[in-house]
């Protein structure tokens, strides 16, 4: 019985702590990625600015829908983040839960992935 408590307070610790990591990475990726946002969007305004005003050749209106395009990687590699770090928790935590051999914590963990997966599909389909 001790041995299956350790485990469990080393699973839960692992987890926060695995958590807490991808939290901080995503975080000093998302500044990273606005940082050079930044710097990208005053780099075009002083171009802008020196350029006189001209319509857009083909090329130009590629550069911007490819731009668009670029813009919306940093949501999606979020999201991305998000779910490589929600990944490797279920992997761990069913490694730990499944080396314990207690029937009632593989209910209990099985009943939470389930609630977890069930809170996501709806807020995935709410918008």
């Amino acid at each position: 019985m001790d041995r299956d408590l350790t485990i469990m307070i080393y699973g839960a610790l692992m987890g926060v702590a695995g958590s807490i990591l991808t939290s901080i990475v995503t975080t000093i990726f998302q500044l990273w990625l606005a940082r050079r946002e930044d710097e990208r969007k005053r780099s075009e305004e002083r171009s802008r600015q020196l350029k006189h005003i001209h319509l857009p050749t083909d090329e130009d209106i590629m550069r911007i829908n490819a731009n668009r395009d670029s813009e919306e990687a940093p949501e999606e590699s979020r999201k991305a983040a998000g779910a490589g770090s929600i990944a490797l928790s279920v992997f761990v935590g069913s490694l730990l839960v499944y080396q314990t051999n207690d029937p009632m914590l593989e209910f209990a963990f099985s009943a939470m992935l389930g609630y977890l997966a069930t809170n996501r599909l709806k807020r995935a389909l709410r918008g």
